[in-house]
């Protein structure tokens, strides 16, 4: 009788000791968050071999950015969850989320247009921990270059994670805001025409999906949406300067 095979981490060398979801279970909601003739969003999860360090290390991040990513989606879905689950997780007695959340939430003002007038108001911005968000997105992203290749290559170099929400500190668009923007309308029109095998993955696309692009100089990017409207990328870096402190604003 042979011993059973030794299946390494999707993300360095060590023995998988547990199975890690991609994305983090915590991002699907569950049955009893949902109306009762909902689907189930999480069965047929995806996963990956893991170690306990890269499967446990993050469990804090995982909810938080869960929690940022559904507070920001404009999706009826979004809206539907943050109501059942997350206003209760933040409220619930140890208060450790909602308190991180919140303990940066500042009144601004911003300028709106109506009807081609400009009008002046007050709104809400919240300084996430942009950095805590971008492990967890880098994690889902090495996951996904792991499944991509067959569970055969592993993504070992530095990734750079970029979304067209994030803004600076005073809600400015950041510098590569308008690159984003176009990386973004062609994966959308390459979706549309069936180009370049844009297609989306994700067995419970309407909460994430993603899209992977390989050139034949082995670079690639990869497009991760959750709930239709909040999209990041995730690549190789290269000669990049590190990015910039980013926020988003509610």
């Amino acid at each position: 009788m042979k011993p059973p095979a030794i299946v390494l981490c999707y993300c360095c060398e060590a023995i998988a000791t547990t199975k890690d979801h991609i994305p983090p279970k915590c991002f699907f909601p569950a049955k009893n968050d949902l109306p009762g003739n909902s689907p189930d969003y999480r069965s047929q999860l995806v996963t990956v071999p893991a170690c306990s360090a890269h499967n446990n290390s993050r469990s804090g991040d995982d909810e938080y950015t869960a929690a940022v990513i559904i507070m920001n989606s404009k999706s009826d879905l979004a809206f539907s969850v943050f109501n059942s689950k997350w206003v209760q997780a933040m409220l619930r007695r140890d208060g450790g989320l909602g308190k991180r959340i919140f303990s940066t939430a500042t009144s601004i003002g911003v300028t709106s247009r109506e009807n081609g007038i400009l009008i002046p108001h007050a709104t809400l911005a919240i300084f996430y921990e942009v950095k805590r968000v971008e492990r967890v997105i880098e994690s889902i992203s090495r996951a996904l270059f792991y499944l991509e290749s067959g569970c055969q290559e592993k993504w070992t170099s530095e990734c750079v994670v970029k979304s067209p929400k994030l803004l600076n500190r005073d809600l400015s668009n950041t510098q590569d805001a308008f690159s984003l923007s176009q990386i973004n309308q062609a994966f959308i029109h390459g979706e549309k025409r069936q180009e370049l095998g844009m297609t989306r993955h994700g067995v419970h696309p309407e909460v994430f999906y993603y899209q992977f692009l390989r050139s034949q100089q082995m670079n690639f990017i990869i497009r991760m949406v959750f709930y239709n409207d909040f999209a990041f990328f995730a690549f190789p870096k290269h000669k990049e300067a590190a990015p910039a402190s980013c926020d988003l604003a509610l």
